[in-house]
């Protein structure tokens, strides 16, 4: 470095850094020599994160963070156990998975590895299916956004050769000319230029995953009841000091109103004013048949929430146990039924020959029937061939029900 001079950091798109001397000599400033390098292209912004602020954060605690994931959310309703959650499976997914073409192509051990690192991190029960399917399912969208990201560092090269001479820190040279294989197909190519453009959504809510910022959202304007999606997309595109939504189209074309969309434009304010009073009054009408709907749904179970929890918890393992797994619930005969409603029966205090409340419990058995039938298919979609799925071992059913499972999943017709 010449005398005087200073070092600067630059961070490429996959993380690396490289040094840069800067000379303080005036006569040199006239003559920059620009950078080449499609590997040490400077990236904007702050650097990727490396769970420096998670560590902070478990010396400061004296424990690992705990994650809770409630059914059929996907992610923590906290802000920031989601937030630390999808941070630390992105990093999982950079620099200790093998990143693959498609995520169907990894193995169950591969999977099974990332997720015990993410236990190393955390407080969390994988031994639930669903926080166990919920953290594979961010990771696989996280090591899609990173296959992105890595695409973008592909297409910026001048040309295929240069684009396979970059050096990818957190991968094989063989895992990244494989994805350059992929991305050079020209059948590739042509899939992904039909895709067709789509509109710009703008919100409010910044970087928040949408089930933690309804939760806040929750908790602040609606007394802890989860708005519903139509308030929930109200209060994240909506601004009344704007006087409409954040919605922009990036289209120029006539008849486009700022906030408002397109439409004849308006002479006055008071069109505005109309418009708004017609928004709020198909939102309140929107309200009332998301009402009646519910109060429908709440008419088929018992009201109290612990009642109907355990109600169709009881059923829920009755039809795994004492069920044999008919292909379509019609299959079953009405003794099949009967025999399962009888058990139910003898675990609780209620009226089976009142006809609505034995339609409504043989309807519960049946939605966790379908339920306990579509994780079969999962496992018999994750293993690596038809012969050694049919040689997985099912506890609660026969060999013989699940060989008629697997015909049926096995079956071309079926899976189209």
């Amino acid at each position: 470095m010449a005398p005087g001079g200073r070092v600067s950091r630059q961070t490429t798109i996959t993380g690396a850094s490289t040094q840069a001397s800067r000379s303080s000599d005036p006569s040199n400033s006239n003559n920059p020599t620009p950078n080449t390098d499609d590997s040490t292209r400077i990236r904007k912004g702050r650097g990727r994160t490396m769970g420096k602020g998670l560590e902070k954060m478990k010396k400061s605690m004296g424990r690992k963070m705990v994650i809770d994931i409630p059914v059929g959310k996907g992610r923590p309703v906290k802000a920031i156990p989601s937030a630390k959650l999808s941070n630390e499976l992105g990093i999982i997914a950079r620099n200790f998975l093998s990143l693959p073409n498609k995520w169907k192509e990894l193995t169950r051990d591969d999977k099974d590895a990332a997720l015990i690192r993410c236990h190393e991190k955390f407080e969390i029960n994988l031994d639930e299916h669903y926080t166990k399917d919920s953290c594979e399912d961010i990771l696989k969208n996280r090591s899609r956004q990173w296959r992105y990201k890595l695409k973008k560092l592909f297409e910026s090269a001048s040309s295929e050769e240069e684009a396979r001479k970059i050096k990818v820190p957190e991968l094989t040279p063989e895992n990244w000319n494989r994805l350059c294989d992929m991305w050079a197909n020209p059948e590739h190519k042509g899939s992904s230029t039909e895709i067709p453009a789509t509109e710009t959504m703008r919100d409010k809510q910044g970087s928040r995953a949408f089930v933690a910022a309804r939760a806040e959202i929750g908790v602040k304007e609606h007394e802890g009841v989860e708005p519903n999606r139509i308030e929930f997309y109200k209060s994240t595109h909506y601004s009344s000091e704007k006087d409409g939504h954040l919605r922009r189209l990036r289209l120029t074309t006539s008849g486009y109103i700022k906030g408002l969309g397109y439409g004849p434009k308006p002479s006055t304010t008071t069109a505005t004013k109309r418009r708004t009073a017609e928004l709020e009054d198909a939102l309140r009408r929107a309200k009332e048949d998301a009402a009646t709907a519910q109060h429908g749904l709440q008419e088929r179970r018992p009201v109290k929430a612990i009642p109907s929890a355990k109600l169709s918890n009881e059923l829920g393992i009755i039809a795994r146990n004492f069920l044999s797994l008919p292909n379509k619930w019609k299959e079953l005969t009405r003794d099949d039924k009967d025999a399962a409603l009888i058990r139910c029966h003898e675990k609780f205090e209620i009226n089976l020959d009142e006809h609505y409340t034995k339609d409504s419990c043989e309807d519960i058995l049946k939605n966790r029937s379908r339920q306990w039938r579509y994780k079969l298919k999962k496992l018999f979609e994750s293993a690596s061939s038809e012969e050694e799925a049919r040689k997985i071992k099912v506890p609660e059913l026969t060999p013989e029900n699940w060989n008629r499972l697997c015909d049926m999943w096995a079956n071309p017709e079926h899976k189209r």
